[in-house]
This record gives C-alpha cells, structure tokens and sequence, in this order.
C-alpha cells in the first residue's frame, strides 16, 4: 500500500488572503485558501440630524466591496466567511431591532414584504446568534432582534455561499416610536 507522505508545507499572503502550499513529493503540490472568516467591525451612531444611523467608524478587513463603497458595505472574498459585528456609539439607551437582508437588485427597502426577498438557500446562508440560539431571516428577510441586550454589539454570520450582492438595512431604537436606520449593501464572491 502506497501513503501519501507530506514533504513540505509553506504559508504565504497573497492578496490579503493566507495561502497554504502543500509539497507532496512526485506529486506536484496542490493550494488550499484560508477558510478562515473575515471579520469587519463597523461601528454606528447617530447623524447630526439624528435621523438616521451613520457609520462612525470601520474596521477589521471589509474585503472587496465593488465602487461605490459606500460607508458599511462589505465585501466577502470568495471561498471565506464573514462574521460581521455592528457597534451603537454614543447611543446610550438604544438597541438593535432589526436587521433586514434582501437579494439585489431591488428598490430601497422598508422592513415591510420583499419580492423577491431569499430564497431559502439564502436564508440558511445568514443568522444572529442570540442567548445561544442562532436566528436565520424570515422569508422577507428579516431577523428581529428585541432579544439582543440592549447596548449589545450584532453579529451577522454570513457563511458565502452564493456569489450575489445583498441590501441590508439596519434598525435601533430607543423605544418603539424612535427608530433610525441604515441600508448599505453586502457583496459576496461566493465559495465556489
């Protein structure tokens, strides 16, 4: 019986992304891309007019996100994961509600019906964990939030299954007659 023996295993960073090289004697080699998510932090208060969520400040790598970036998109790379986190700045006392993620193209959303909205591979693709239980959009998209902590920090797990750009808009309150939002998009490469 032949083994497959390993001979030589090298890392490099191509394009943002670890590369692993695997020398398997008269083989050849063969390349496996880091797997790994990425993981942007994008933090929001509230505009000067205060009637709509700004994005205050972005970190962590938003991977590529096609021009326009608009403040808040984040692209995916292709065969990564992302775990989004989303941060409320300065906003004592108000919380995330909902957050509500849609296929493109598609007019401006409103938390209302979608069409189309996910097909439900989409829908499997996103979830919040909240209190240990991961939470996936409803079949318009949305995932309601009221039992995040308020003050709590998002985070969306977006698992890249399919090369598609999604709107998603992001709402917090500070009670149920005072809301704001925003809409920024989230481009994956898939993992195809």
């Amino acid at each position: 019986m032949k083994m497959l023996k390993v001979i030589g295993i090298t890392t490099a960073i191509v394009a943002g992304t670890a590369v692993f090289v695997f020398a398997l004697g008269k083989w050849g080699g063969f390349v496996i891309k880091n797997p790994f998510p990425q993981t942007p932090d994008i933090s929001l208060s509230l505009s000067e007019s205060g009637d709509k969520l700004v994005v205050s400040g972005e970190s962590g790598n938003r991977g590529k996100c096609a021009p326009p970036a608009k403040p808040g998109c984040v692209g995916v790379s292709k065969w990564r994961r992302a775990s989004i986190k989303f941060w409320l700045v300065n906003m004592n006392g108000w919380s995330f509600e909902q957050i509500q993620l849609v296929a493109e193209p598609l007019p401006k959303l409103n938390f209302g019906t979608q069409t189309p909205a996910l097909v439900p591979e989409m829908i499997d693709d996103f979830y919040v964990r909240i209190n240990g239980n991961k939470i996936h959009p409803d079949k318009d998209g949305i995932i309601k939030l009221a039992e995040l902590e308020e003050g709590k920090a998002l985070k969306l797990v977006n698992r890249n299954n399919f090369t598609q750009t999604y709107s998603y808009q992001i709402q917090a309150c500070i009670d149920p007659t005072n809301c704001v939002k925003m809409d920024p998009r989230i481009k994956n490469e898939g993992r195809q």
